[in-house]
């Protein structure tokens, strides 16, 4: 397999079952998180702790990829959001990732997704 997909889908499967461990190793000590057009930040560990922030709304949750695109070092993936608010609201909704990398960690997130559509639908 393409070692830029693997780093893409370790990710993904990371934030997915909270592995933050994983996210640990396979991040660049500089990552660079951007997620939707409000919330942006760099360095492994603060990334570590949006990404666990973001997920904390939700009692569960999935980004599911439906389609990948790898060129070289970075990747596209389309992803399907599936997430239950605590009082059991369901959250659904379409976002792309584009991820860098070195070829050995992840050094840019970018998350791309309707914020007008999604933040309503997370905040209610």
């Amino acid at each position: 397999m393409n070692p830029t997909r693997e780093l893409v889908e370790s990710y993904l499967d990371a934030v997915n079952t909270h592995q933050w461990d994983v996210l640990e190793r396979i991040f660049h000590p500089d990552v660079t998180i951007q997620h939707g057009m409000s919330l942006s930040t760099n360095g492994r560990d603060r990334a570590i702790r949006l990404l666990q922030a973001i997920v904390a709304q939700f009692t569960e949750h999935e980004d599911r990829p439906t389609r990948f695109i790898v060129e070289g070092s970075t990747a596209a993936v389309e992803i399907t959001f599936l997430g239950t608010k605590p009082d059991g609201t369901e959250v659904t909704f379409e976002a792309a990732d584009v991820i860098d990398t070195d070829g050995a960690q992840i050094t840019r997130v970018t998350s791309w997704y309707d914020t007008a559509a999604v933040i309503p639908l997370i905040k209610g």
